[in-house]
């Protein structure tokens, strides 16, 4: 099995979010979005990071918030699957 792994220059990732270059509001508009580099990677970005923080920006929250019934579901499978009822 193979995976492919692709990173965002800082040149695509400026073009891809409508900049010219990157320029100093590129750059403002990652540092507030939570857009970071990829450690030890100056200069690639995750493109998996990268649309996880837009579609937060945009309330594009695609997990469901877990309710406290799920939760304790979950424990109670946990402890039935352990012994521990």
């Amino acid at each position: 099995m193979r995976t492919d792994i692709q990173l965002l220059s800082t040149q695509d990732l400026a073009a891809q979010l409508g900049y010219d270059q990157p320029s100093n509001a590129f750059y403002e508009f990652c540092r507030g979005s939570g857009i970071v580099p990829v450690p030890r990677r100056r200069g690639w970005y995750d493109p998996k990071l990268v649309r996880l923080r837009l579609d937060e920006i945009q309330g594009l929250n695609m997990r469901p918030e877990a309710t406290s019934e799920q939760l304790n579901s979950l424990v109670a499978q946990r402890r039935a699957r352990l012994g521990q009822i």
